[in-house]
C-alpha cells in the first residue's frame, strides 16, 4: 500500500487584486458543475436515459476572516463590495494548486459575538471563468 500524498492545507492564501486579505479561515469553494439536458429518444441504446452537458456553473468562494481594520486586504474587500466592481481573485493552496478568476464580493456578513472576536463571513461569486493550475 502506497503513502499518502496529501498536503496539509494550514497556509492557504487568498488575495484581491494580488493584495493579500489577512486572517482568512476555512476557505470553501469555488463549486464548480455542470448542467445536464435530458435527452433521450425512443432509440436510445438498451432504453436508458441519455443526458448531454450543456452550461457550466460557477459556484461562490467563501471564507470567514478574523477583523483587522488595518489591513489593506479586507479594506479592499469592503470597498469593492461597496463599489460593487469586479476584481481579481487568487487562492493559493499549500499542495500548489492555484486558481485565479474575476469575481464581485457578493457578501460580507459582519459578526460580534458576546464571547467571541470580531468576525466576517465573506463571499465571492465569479464574473468568469476560473484559471485552475496544478501545482509548479
Amino acid at each position: 500500500m502506497a503513502a499518502t500524498q496529501a498536503v496539509a492545507s494550514y497556509g492557504a492564501t487568498v488575495t484581491i487584486d494580488a493584495v493579500a486579505i489577512a486572517e482568512v479561515g476555512d476557505i470553501s469553494g469555488l463549486a464548480l458543475s455542470t448542467d445536464l439536458e435530458e435527452v433521450t429518444h425512443h432509440g436510445s441504446p438498451d432504453g436508458v436515459e441519455e443526458r448531454i452537458p450543456t452550461i457550466k456553473r460557477l459556484g461562490d468562494l467563501t471564507f470567514p476572516i478574523n477583523v483587522v481594520t488595518a489591513d489593506a486586504g479586507q479594506q479592499d474587500l469592503w470597498a469593492a463590495w461597496e463599489a460593487r466592481t469586479s476584481h481579481t481573485f487568487v487562492v493559493t493552496q499549500q499542495s500548489g494548486m492555484v486558481q485565479s478568476f474575476t469575481g464581485y464580493v457578493t457578501g460580507f456578513s459582519l459578526g460580534a459575538p458576546v464571547a467571541g472576536h470580531d468576525t466576517a463571513d465573506i463571499t465571492i461569486s465569479p464574473k468568469s471563468a476560473p484559471t485552475f493550475t496544478f501545482g509548479s
